[in-house]
């Protein structure tokens, strides 16, 4: 099933409701700036490359020391930054506009590649070279988008920076950085492109598209009332607003859904402050206990809130392993209470989801405004059917995954190993000993 926020992403900026967006302070139009810095980057470029095939004829004709060097493109004429808060649509414009003009998207994340070296490998080809289809067919221009540029900025991810710098000046193609918030590492890359910073859209605005895309779906069940507090828990990030009302609407269970309706701002904001004081305050799990303790928010719920969370207070990669470890056996010990009405193993879900998340090795506690976000809701959130309980059951007796991994990440690379070939079907159903129901599950889309 196709998630609704690629289901309803715009494929033009015209289909778009466009964030507002500041440069040194000063409000600027999104769109036409970043059509005009695209238009600009080949008129430039192409100026460049002509002006190095006449360098590199000269320097074959004279001696070394004659030799000229040849000319870079200026990194605020190849890159741009869209900086702003996750969710609110700046990989959507980046999208759009390409579609607009014609153009293809070669897309990476900054931060899945942590060091120089793997970077430089990733980007390389990428921005200084065509492909061998471009010499033998017309092809469409690319547009380079480099997201979460943020996020590699770490322990060893010294000379990242300067990389990405390089590149720029050597790119064939324009570059469009995005990144969730500032960051002062950054600040050599600031000082060379420009900044554009993206603000959220309005709740009116959220709203707006919220009902457009529930009339598109035929759901007339969902009132004002709901659609303003999750617009508002959401605070501006339109891509969780989306995933919400698809979850909501498409098998989030009973309890959740009565959750979300008791919710107002008076208990949110109370959650808001619990949550940063786990993770800012909390330094043992003495205290992990007594403020968990204090809250009234149901248990299943308030551990939804730390996993959703994590990511933001949380980030040497060693402390976010551990963490999402003592999550995945928070969330086994959970099946079995649920499973058993083992109730007296509720003590060491709470440790582990709260203590064992926020208590991370030697990393500084995090200071200062962090943004704390209301949890998603998904399909994956669910009551499960009896074949696939019985399913989860039998994969986890071959192998220690909890339920959620199961579903999210586990089950839909079951089916398309499964979609493959009859015979890889029955390989893994003699394997795994399934029934016939247990199979629908594996074949279902």
């Amino acid at each position: 099933m196709l998630p609704w926020v690629e289901k309803y992403r715009p494929k033009s900026i015209k289909e778009m409701a466009l964030p507002t967006a500041k440069v040194s302070g000063h409000n600027v139009d999104l769109a036409e700036d970043l059509k005009k810095f695209v238009r600009d980057f080949f008129k430039v470029m192409r100026k460049v490359n002509e002006e190095n095939k006449q360098i590199r004829a000269h320097n074959r004709t004279v001696p070394e020391k004659e030799q000229k060097d040849e000319l870079e493109i200026p990194p605020d004429k190849a890159a741009v930054l869209l900086e702003g808060p996750p969710g609110i649509g700046k990989t959507s414009i980046v999208y759009a506009l390409a579609n607009d003009l014609s153009m293809e998207v070669i897309e990476t994340n900054a931060s899945d590649t942590r060091t120089r070296d793997a970077l430089e490998r990733k980007l390389k080809e990428t921005t200084k070279s065509r492909g061998i289809m471009d010499f033998i067919v017309q092809t469409k221009e690319k547009l380079i988008l480099i997201d979460e540029v943020d996020g590699i900025y770490g322990n060893n991810d010294r000379g990242a920076v300067p990389t990405i710098i390089n590149l720029i000046q050597k790119t064939q193609f324009p570059i469009i950085m995005c990144s969730n918030e500032y960051k002062q590492s950054l600040s050599s890359l600031y000082n060379k492109i420009r900044k554009f910073e993206v603000h959220p859209l309005s709740n009116t605005e959220v709203i707006k598209i919220a009902k457009n895309i529930l009339r598109k779906e035929g759901i007339k069940s969902m009132h004002e009332d709901d659609l303003e507090l999750i617009a508002e828990k959401n605070r501006g990030d339109l891509r969780g607003v989306i995933n919400d009302l698809q979850g909501i609407n498409q098998g989030m269970d009973k309890g959740d859904i009565e959750l979300l309706g008791s919710l107002r701002r008076d208990s949110t904001e109370e959650i808001f402050a619990l949550i940063r004081e786990l993770f800012q305050n909390v330094a043992t799990l003495r205290e992990a206990r007594e403020l968990t303790d204090k809250s009234d928010v149901d248990y299943n719920f308030l551990y939804k809130w730390v996993s959703e969370n994590l990511p933001t207070f949380i980030k040497q990669n060693e402390n976010i392993a551990n963490a999402y470890e003592n999550l995945s056996l928070a969330d086994q010990i959970f099946g079995r209470i649920r499973k058993n009405m083992y109730w007296s193993l509720l003590p060491y879900f709470y440790d582990l989801f709260a203590g064992g998340v926020v208590i991370p090795g030697k990393e500084p506690k995090t200071q200062g405004f962090r943004r704390v976000v209301f949890p998603r809701f998904s399909a994956s959130g669910r009551s499960l059917s009896i074949a696939e309980k019985s399913l989860v059951e039998k994969i986890q007796e071959k192998y220690d995954v909890s339920q959620t991994e199961i579903i999210q990440d586990f089950l839909p690379f079951l089916r398309i190993i499964c979609e493959s070939s009859r015979k890889q079907l029955k390989i893994m159903s003699d394997w795994l000993e399934l029934d016939a129901k247990e199979k629908k599950v594996v074949k279902k889309n």
